[in-house]
This record gives structure tokens, C-alpha cells and sequence, in this order.
């Protein structure tokens, strides 16, 4: 007859084999509670210099400077800073370039004294149309940037007495060559042709050429600006109108001496170097 294993307390085998149980709990406990001891502890204070003690550290991107200023387009012309002016209500500001369709034009701040009626003139549309004019005043011979900029003023008082919002043309080019930014052709439809003035692009020569003739500088200065507005725009040269080709809205203008020059360089396709 099989009998049950001894179980009794005063077994010596039995009393090591509990011992050997107890001891092996308690070893597993004390495993245990050291271990998340020393799990906690990393976690707060150690974690960094163990890791780093052991394994390579993470290989970070440098973090590149902060982008500067973009650099003005090649030919941009920039406006000097100027205080601000209690007298004529103008801010001060600081440097301004103008780096729109034409780069190499003057920015409107450095002539106009004051600032658009937005509420007078309708967004810009893609263009799809130049017009070249005159302004249609009195002769002017003017050479100098003092004398250009009263006569921009004049030109522009003028049109806002008819109620518009701003001088009517995007570009006016003078007499010495110089190209001066009018209406922003980025924001605002010009007002220089009736009922066409809609995707048009209003460029100016200064003078009354009925009664006067361009300059050789000027009419260079437009070939360059009408040739840059073709490029930007992709404005085919047969879509480059004077105001007196636009049927119902007929004048004088350009004048025929320089009607006569539209004319040439529009057969050769207004090719100019671009800025």
C-alpha cells in the first residue's frame, strides 16, 4: 500500500524543503521591489547618463540660421528710407524695392505724396493687353527727377479730381529714360481707356507728342518695358494697342510722333534685353 509523502514539522527534509520555498518567495519579492526601485530612480534622475553611458547619442540636423531678406531683383530700384512727415501726413518707413512685373522701375513711393482711394478702383484681372499713351499736357522737357515727379503729381491730382481713385496708368516712363511705377498693376485695374480697361495695362510716356517729339532715351525705356511686361505677361506684341486703336475708344493719343515709334517697334516684336 502506497503511503502519502511525510509532511510533518519535524522532518528535517521537509523543514529545509519549506525553506527552500520561503526562501525563494521572499528572494522573488525583494527581486521584484529592488527592480522597480531602481526602475523608478532612472526614470527620474538617470536615465540620460545611463542611456548615454551605453548607446551612441542621436545624430541631430543642424538647425540652419534664419533666412535673411530676399535680395531685390537684378535692376530693382529701391526708395531710401525717410521719417515720418507730419506735414504732408506721410509715415515713416524703411527701405523700399520695387520688385513687381517691371523690377527695374521706380516704386510709386518715391513720387506720389499721397495714397490710392481703394475704394475707387477695381481688382486686376491676367492681363491680356498694353496700351501705350501721352499724357496729353502741355510740352515737357523736363530731365531731371524733381521736374518728373511734379509732373506725375499734376498728372495724378488731375485724375483724382475726375473722381478715380489714383493716377489711371500702371507705368510711366520719362523723358530721361526712367520708368516710375503708377497705379500698382499687382492690385488695381488702370483707368486709362474707356470701357477697355479691363486685363489692360496702361503705360505712359510724359509729354504731348502732337506737338513735341520723344526722346531717344524714352522711347528705348518703353521698348524695355513694354518687352519685360510681353515676357512677364506672355503678351503677344499683336496685343499691344495705342489708345487710338481701340475702336469706340478713339483719341489723339499717343500723338503721331509717337504713334510712329509704336508702330516700328511693335514690328519687331518689342525685343529688348530683360531685366
Amino acid at each position: 500500500m502506497e503511503h502519502e509523502p511525510a509532511s510533518q514539522a519535524g522532518d528535517p527534509v521537509c523543514a529545509l524543503d519549506e525553506g527552500v520555498r520561503r526562501g525563494t518567495a521572499v528572494a522573488r519579492r525583494t527581486f521584484v521591489l529592488f527592480g522597480a526601485l531602481l526602475a523608478a530612480g532612472c526614470a527620474a534622475s538617470g536615465t540620460r547618463k545611463v542611456a548615454s553611458s551605453r548607446l551612441p547619442g542621436p545624430a541631430w540636423p543642424e538647425i540652419p540660421d534664419p533666412p535673411s531678406e530676399p535680395a531685390p531683383p537684378p535692376g530693382a530700384v529701391c526708395a531710401p528710407a525717410q521719417p515720418a512727415n507730419a506735414a504732408t501726413g506721410t509715415p515713416a518707413r524703411g527701405d523700399v524695392c520695387y520688385g513687381g512685373p517691371v523690377p527695374f522701375a521706380r516704386p510709386r513711393s518715391m513720387w506720389a505724396r499721397g495714397f490710392p482711394d481703394r475704394t475707387q478702383m477695381d481688382p486686376m484681372l491676367p492681363p491680356r493687353y498694353i496700351t501705350i499713351h501721352h499724357d496729353g499736357m502741355t510740352p515737357f522737357y523736363g530731365l531731371t527727377d524733381v521736374e518728373t515727379r511734379g509732373r506725375l503729381e499734376l498728372i495724378r491730382n488731375g485724375h483724382r479730381g475726375k473722381g478715380w481713385g489714383d493716377i489711371g496708368y500702371h507705368y510711366v516712363v520719362d523723358r530721361a529714360g526712367h520708368v516710375w511705377q503708377g497705379r500698382d498693376l499687382l492690385r488695381y485695374q488702370g483707368a486709362h481707356v474707356k470701357d477697355r480697361n479691363e486685363r489692360n495695362i496702361g503705360v505712359m510716356c510724359l509729354g504731348n507728342f502732337v506737338e513735341q517729339r520723344p526722346s531717344e532715351a524714352q522711347v528705348e525705356a518703353l521698348n524695355r518695358t513694354v518687352a519685360q511686361l510681353c515676357a512677364h505677361y506672355r503678351i503677344g506684341a499683336k496685343d499691344v494697342y495705342t489708345h487710338r486703336e481701340w475702336k469706340g475708344a478713339q483719341t489723339a493719343c499717343p500723338g503721331d510722333n509717337l504713334q510712329v515709334k509704336v508702330r516700328l517697334l511693335r514690328k519687331g516684336g518689342f525685343k529688348a534685353e530683360l531685366a
